[in-house]
């Protein structure tokens, strides 16, 4: 089984939403806490419904597995496009991060294993909490290979999880 993720940065939802069904995404878990962009398309209604207009089911998850803290000490650290180890192991602490994951495995796993991508809004998933979801789905979910997808016209990166440490 194989979880991508895709970072939609800037993109036009359409190259976007082109990407997922090139790739043969089934469904696309959005990971970001709020599901709203600066990119009114990427707000989570029109990305839901250009989506589902696709053929490509959306779940939001980034209530439980969003990367800014809800703890207001932890949320001083936190900034957009930074990747931050203390943060991240705080996160994987909390039980909403654990839930998530938990259900992030069971859609993986669902059905012999759909075409799951999740996203968030940054780009590259070395600058992104998505890079801390998938590695943990990768723990929970045996002999899951993660591929990182670019949503600009650039060819997909392929990163193996023994290549990505946290």
């Amino acid at each position: 089984m194989k979880l991508y993720t895709a970072g939609h940065s800037t993109s036009e939802l359409a190259d976007f939403v082109e990407l997922m069904t090139e790739n043969e995404i089934e469904l696309v878990v959005d990971v970001r806490s709020k599901p709203r962009s600066r990119l009114a398309h990427f707000d989570q209604v029109p990305l839901e419904e250009a989506l589902e207009a696709a053929g490509v089911r959306y779940r939001f998850l980034g209530d439980r597995l969003g990367g800014m803290p809800q703890d207001a000490s932890m949320r001083d650290r936190w900034k957009q496009g930074r990747l931050d180890p203390v943060i991240i192991g705080h996160l994987r602490q909390t039980e909403e991060w654990q839930d998530g994951i938990a259900e992030l495995a069971r859609l993986i796993t669902r059905g012999g294993g759909a075409r799951v991508c999740i996203i968030c809004s940054e780009f590259n998933p070395d600058e992104c909490h998505r890079k801390a979801v998938a590695l943990d789905a990768a723990q929970a979910v045996p002999d899951l290979e993660i591929g990182h997808l670019a949503v600009s016209k650039q060819i997909p990166r392929e990163v193996g999880v023994q290549e990505v440490m946290m």
